[in-house]
């Protein structure tokens, strides 16, 4: 009888162990919030490619499953920017911030801020990333956009000093290095200038990088390594013609005119109306006497920047040893006009 028991109930133990595996899950529904993150993640999709209208459809599908979820705000007001569309994208980032959430509001003032850029309000931007700084005081981005401001007002300290906080907080980008190298060399601080170009260089080795290291070394007297430095820059782009202008100028500088001109004529190839080429090019041909050509460039120049004062005085000044007193007086009295004090006195001694 025992023995009967004890295997009727291992029967029902074996029966019950597979009516338990042969049983279904029971999924929950997902939540208001899993949805409209769902969403939110499928307009970020669309928004990586570009697909901005369909991004934007999906956001406002996922603020209608859940009213309370406030980064599609944000992807919206990114997206607005992004097409250019400010008063959408002011109205989006200012409904963010009557709601009160506060996870995102550096960022929010941040986008204010480029906003702002976008539509020439300084003081507004200034503003905004003030308040965004002020929020996080790690926002890297931030740092760097208003060192951006400051270099364009003039204030090269203040942007060094955003510049180098940029770079402390993560933004440790080649464009970041090349403009605080910009800042340096604004302070005639070449030595830190060619450091900060040269870290630019480390991580994006671009021909304008080179170009801008180029143009200190020219500045400390060290004419190899400034043609070295152009050289390269043209190696890394053939039609970056401002490398070809730079290495012509350092090549002038050391009397070496015929190559000067050479780099001068390459780069007009790159860019025909380049009027630093062309007035370049002008003094070397009269530094070797070939007036007629000098000339020829300076009317060039003259023809595509018609207020440049010097150039009017480096024509009147080949027209002087071409014996054209009358058209050397003429462009030295223009060139005075247009501020050349220099110009004012060749005319007043040759006048009579």
């Amino acid at each position: 009888m025992k023995k009967y028991f004890v295997i009727v109930v291992l029967a029902l133990m074996g029966m019950g162990s597979a009516f338990a595996q042969d049983t279904l899950k029971v999924e929950l529904p997902p939540t208001t919030r899993e949805v409209a993150k769902r969403l939110y993640n499928e307009a970020f999709e669309m928004y990586s490619v570009k697909s901005y209208e369909v991004a934007l459809q999906l956001l406002t599908k996922s603020m209608e499953v859940d009213p309370t979820f406030s980064e599609p705000l944000l992807l919206k007001s990114r997206i607005y920017y992004e097409k250019h569309d400010y008063p959408a994208t002011e109205k989006t980032l200012q409904t963010y911030l009557t709601r009160g959430d506060t996870r995102a509001i550096d960022t929010v003032y941040f986008l204010f801020a480029k906003m702002y850029s976008e539509t020439s309000k300084v003081p507004e931007e200034m503003a905004a990333l003030n308040k965004c700084i002020e929020l996080n005081s790690a926002y890297g981005e931030a740092y760097y956009t208003r060192g951006i401001v400051h270099f364009e007002q003039g204030d090269y300290d203040a942007s060094l000093a955003d510049m180098t906080s940029a770079i402390e907080n993560g933004v440790a980008t080649s464009a970041v290095f090349n403009d605080r190298g910009s800042c340096q060399r604004m302070l005639n601080k070449y030595p830190e200038a060619v450091v900060d170009y040269t870290k630019a260089i480390e991580v994006e080795p671009k021909a304008m990088y080179y170009c801008n290291r180029a143009s200190i070394y020219a500045k400390m007297g060290q004419n190899e390594e400034a043609i070295n430095d152009y050289t390269q820059a043209i190696a890394v782009d053939g039609k970056y013609y401002k490398a070809y202008n730079g290495r012509g100028v350092v090549r002038a500088n050391l009397e070496r005119y015929e190559d000067a001109i050479n780099d001068f004529t390459l780069c007009l190839d790159v860019e025909p109306g380049y009027t630093s080429a062309l007035s370049n090019r002008g003094i070397a041909y009269y530094k070797i006497r070939e007036y007629n050509k000098s000339v020829a460039d300076f009317d060039a120049a003259i023809l595509s920047e018609p207020h440049n004062g010097n150039t009017y005085m480096y024509r009147g000044n080949v027209k002087e040893m071409m014996r054209d007193k009358q058209g050397a007086l003429d462009d030295w009295k223009k060139a005075s006009s247009l501020g050349i004090k220099v110009a004012d006195r060749y005319f007043k001694d040759n006048c009579n």
